[in-house]
This record gives C-alpha cells, structure tokens and sequence, in this order.
C-alpha cells in the first residue's frame, strides 16, 4: 500500500487537502471519486523510499516530535473512552493534527484498520514512528479491552521522556552559547584583528616575540585553509560512521563514551532511567517479563547494556529470576538491583520499577547540574586563556614598539 496526497474541490466549490492509502493511483483516484471530490492534484507520497534511501536526512526531513505522538497517544484514549469507533477516532485526530508527517501516519493507521488489521498491527508496520513498546502494549489492551488505559500510559511515558530531554537540553544551552561565542570571538580576532596589526609590524621589520609570530600563523591558516577545516569536519563525521558500522566498533565507542569524566555517568543514568521506565510501564500493563525485556532491547542504545539485556533474556529463558539474571551486570546500579530484587521478593515489581525510574530520573536531574557547574569555570579558564593569549600576543610588539619610539 502506498500513501497519496491529493488536492480537491467539493459539490460546494470547496478547496481540501489531505492523504489516502491505496494500492495504486488509479486506486486512490477511484476512492476520492467515491466521495463525490473533483480532483486537482494526486501524488505518491515519497517519505517512505527517501526514509529507505536517506535514512539521516529523513529523521530531519521527516521528523515528528515525541510530544506529539504523545499527544496522538491521549488523544486516542479519550476518544476511545469516550466510545467513539476507532477507524472514527483515527479519523477525528488526523483531521487535527497540524504536522503532515504525523497526519499521513495516523492516515495509513486508519486505512489499515478499515481493511481489518487490529491497531497493534497497524502501527507495528510503521517502526519509523512508533517504538516496538507501543505493539506490545497495545497487543494488551486490545486482549484485555483496555484500549484506553494503555494508551494513556503511553502518553505518559512519552511526557516522561521529553520532560527528561527537555531537562538536559536546558542545562546544556548555557554551556553551548559560552562556546560558540568565545569561537566567534577567537575566530574574529584572527581573521580580522590580527591581519591588521600583522601588516603593521612588517612596515616597521620589527622582530616579532614568539607567541606573536604563532599567533599570526594560525591566523593565516584559518584564513587560507578554512575550506580544509570544514572537509576535515565531515571526514571525520564519515569516519566514525564507517567505524560504528564496523564489528565492534559500536562496542568500543559506547565503552569509551562511558569512561569520559561526568559525561559518561549522565549516559551510563540516562539509560537506566529509560529502561526503569519503559520495563516497568510495559510490565504494569500486563506483558510477560521476556517480552518486556525483548522490547526494551529495541530502546537501549549503549550496546554493552544492550548485550547484558540479551543475556539476562537468556537466563530467564532457563528459569532464573531477573534479579539473578542481572547478578553479573556491570551496567546496571546496586540500587537499581536491590529495588528488583524488593519487587520481586514482594511481588512488586512494576511499582518498585517505576519508583527506580523517579529516583534514577532525579539522579540524571542533578548529574546535569553537575556537568554545567563543572563546565562552566572550566570553559572560562579555557575560553579566556585562548582570548587573553591573542591580546598578549599583540599587545607585546605594540609595547616594544612604543618603548623604541620613546
């Protein structure tokens, strides 16, 4: 099935847009006739090749915000709460939902479950926007008649997930600007400051002092080789790309990013609060403990958990709990391990999940404010030494050359 978008007028002169699913144009065309639309416009929706074809691009091109799945989430549940049919309530959302991307999804959804397929099939087929936890829970709810319970976890856990991201982004913005605009500051300097005084001193021939002359050359060098930096930049982007592909070589950067000082305890806390909160929604809306775990395989990104993850899966598989499946982790906290093992001692172990995710949450909140307190005088000492570095290296002939002329 491919998605068409159409321009159209109605009986009453009307203009509209929107998209459709069919096997073929002429079969799209034939459905919009149906519905007595006098056809403009009809293409063929091209996301899905350029997603197949320019996977980076397309996350870009393409892209939703989670909080909008979220808010497609909720809205669904209450739709559906309130006893509205779902091809209907599907209907209603993507005729309100302003991103087109996100209309032109829920538009497959919907042509999907009018051909008969169950929602969680639906939205399994479209992995590019809804994660493998949203098949599951919804493969429940639609078992135990519980659409809207878990949907609305589902929105939560997507509010969850930006709040968390949102938080890192805004203590991050601060450091961000202090480093772009102490380049800039540099980067004027010495293409525009230091040419100057340079012509200066060669009409007097003065000898230079030496931190002068390293001052002038780097100054010529991002004046002429600009083009290379900016080569170099995507070389090595390209570079650690073919290397992540690599057997291996994914391993060794994860094991590496884990060993930078403050940064590598914000990756190692993201990760288990993500998998705090995914395992223990996934578990408290009814799904096997092997298949939640094979789920929250898909969200993990550090491929050391990730292996641990895989052979904690294997254990249980054997009959062992998750507590001593997860006995050799290196990954995972000792908190987070005793809390497991609470849970399962008092079978508990979705809240006393959850309750790790608030807690590891929290733990990512303040190493955040850790990571920017540090950076901070940090970035100053470094910043200002590059700053203060260059005016002493102008300053210093200027001074010579006022000493000889007195």
């Amino acid at each position: 099935m491919s998605v068409f978008y159409y321009k159209a007028l109605t009986h009453t002169g009307k203009e509209m847009s929107g998209h459709i699913e069919a096997t073929n144009s002429q079969m799209a065309l034939s459905q919009l006739k149906k519905q007595n639309l006098y056809i403009k416009e009809l293409r063929e929706d091209i996301a899905g090749r350029d997603r197949e074809l320019f996977p980076f691009l397309s996350k870009i091109i393409y892209h939703v915000p989670r909080k909008d799945i979220g808010l497609f989430a909720r809205q669904l549940a209450t739709l559906l709460g309130a006893g509205i049919k779902l091809d209907n309530a599907l209907g209603d959302i993507q005729e309100q939902t302003r991103n087109p991307h996100l209309s032109k999804s829920i538009t497959s959804l919907k042509a999907a479950v009018t051909e008969g397929k169950s929602l969680s099939e639906a939205i399994g087929a479209q992995e590019h926007l809804f994660p493998p936890i949203y098949k599951q829970m919804i493969r429940v709810g639609e078992a135990t008649g519980s659409y809207e319970k878990t949907l609305t976890r589902l929105a939560e856990l997507e509010e969850k997930g930006s709040e968390l991201k949102n938080k890192v982004i805004t203590a991050m913005i601060y450091p961000v600007i202090m480093i772009m605009l102490s380049l800039f500051v540099v980067l004027f300097l010495l293409n525009s400051v230091v040419p100057q005084i340079q012509e200066i001193f060669e009409s007097f021939k003065a000898e230079l002092p030496v931190p002068t002359r390293i001052v002038i050359f780097f100054s010529m060098i991002t004046r002429r080789l600009w083009p290379l930096f900016i080569i170099s930049i995507f070389g090595l982007y390209y570079a650690l790309q073919v290397f992540k592909k690599k057997e291996g070589g994914q391993l060794k950067l994860d094991k590496f990013k884990l060993k930078i000082p403050l940064y590598g305890n914000l990756i190692r806390k993201l990760e288990v609060s993500r998998f705090s909160r995914n395992l223990g929604i996934l578990l408290e809306s009814g799904v096997p403990l092997l298949d939640s775990l094979t789920v929250v395989q898909t969200i993990v990104d550090n491929q050391i958990f990730k292996a641990e993850l895989l052979e904690a899966a294997r254990q249980i598989k054997e009959g062992e709990s998750l507590v001593a499946s997860f006995k050799s982790s290196t990954f995972l906290p000792h908190m987070v391990k005793g809390m497991i093992s609470a849970g399962e001692s008092s079978d508990r172990l979705p809240e006393l999940i959850l309750k790790t995710a608030d807690i590891m949450e929290n733990e990512v909140d303040t190493s955040v404010k850790g990571l920017t307190t540090a950076l901070e005088p940090l970035m100053m000492v470094v910043m200002g030494g590059l700053v203060g570095g260059i005016m002493v290296a102008i300053l210093m002939p200027l001074y010579q050359m006022s000493q000889l002329i007195k």
